[in-house]
């Protein structure tokens, strides 16, 4: 059996339940929603199927670091040229010739996240592969996980992964993903529909809505993070997500924040993978 965990039970206090707005009430409504999983997702499925990836270059950049290589990679998939940036561990950071590789997306309203914050991964002993793509916004996602910007970026991410997994230095069956908002939703959905699927995904409140269509599907381990005033992507509809996973998952819910960035699930984030990927180094 698949393990569950969640703080949901912390953060309900019986007696505030029956009073509308409370954290409590909007919990107790929460927990066990399911959402529609009705929805047709076959032509999804066959969009983003085994993508064929032609023209693929990675070009190095000097960037003076010894513990990293810095390349720009792209190549065309369905007739769209897709960019992405590489970064690999080297010299004390890498511990192995093959390394863990992180699928790295990035949410609406924002550009691809800059080469100092994805070092990080490197200084962790993991190469890193960010999809670099063009800033959409919430008009471009009102039909939810079949919004043709959003089945686009599946396909994306589905042949990013392929990519990646083709790499020289990258361990195949060491590969996991990491987004906000936009990129989690790519980042679950690359998990379910990737022919390979990956190793694990760290998400926070993911979009577009439509989401438990696919929870299902999606294989390896899944960390969560749940903003509550949250009014970008709907907290239900991410309990929706999150309780239609059949994997091992963990549900971090946060009372106080909207959809922003949250250092404190950023460490989990840390921490998961780790652990993942390195146990016996955190005994």
């Amino acid at each position: 059996m698949s393990k569950c965990e969640s703080n949901v039970d912390e953060l309900i206090v019986p007696e505030l339940t029956g009073i509308p707005g409370t954290v409590s009430s909007k919990l107790s409504d929460f927990r066990d929603w399911r959402g529609d999983t009705s929805v047709d997702i076959s032509d999804l499925c066959t969009a983003v199927s085994n993508p064929e990836v032609c023209g693929l270059t990675v070009t190095a950049i000097d960037f003076v670091n010894p513990c990293a290589r810095y390349s720009e990679v792209s190549f065309e998939v369905g007739g769209d040229v897709v960019h992405g940036r590489l970064i690999e561990p080297a010299g004390r950071a890498r511990t192995s010739e093959l390394v863990p590789l992180c699928l790295m997306f990035h949410d609406i309203d924002r550009p691809v996240r800059g080469w100092h914050h994805m070092t990080r991964f490197a200084a962790m002993g993991y190469a890193v592969l960010a999809l670099d793509d063009d800033v959409i916004g919430c008009s471009d996602l009102q039909q939810g996980i079949t919004s043709p910007a959003f089945v686009k970026r599946i396909r994306w991410g589905c042949a990013l992964s392929k990519v990646a997994r083709n790499l020289d230095s990258v361990d195949p069956d060491r590969m996991f993903a990491w987004g906000e908002g936009l990129g989690g939703g790519v980042a679950l959905a690359v998990c379910a529909l990737d022919e390979r699927g990956l190793a694990c995904a760290a998400v926070a409140n993911p979009l577009p809505g439509g989401l438990e269509a696919l929870s299902s599907r999606v294989r390896g381990s899944v960390l969560m993070g749940t903003s509550l005033m949250d009014a970008v992507s709907a907290p239900k509809g991410q309990f929706a997500v999150f309780n239609g996973l059949e994997c091992d998952r963990r549900h971090i819910i946060y009372a106080k924040y909207a959809h922003e960035r949250i250092n404190a699930f950023e460490n989990e984030v840390v921490d998961f993978f780790n652990q993942t990927f390195y146990p016996c180094s955190l005994a």
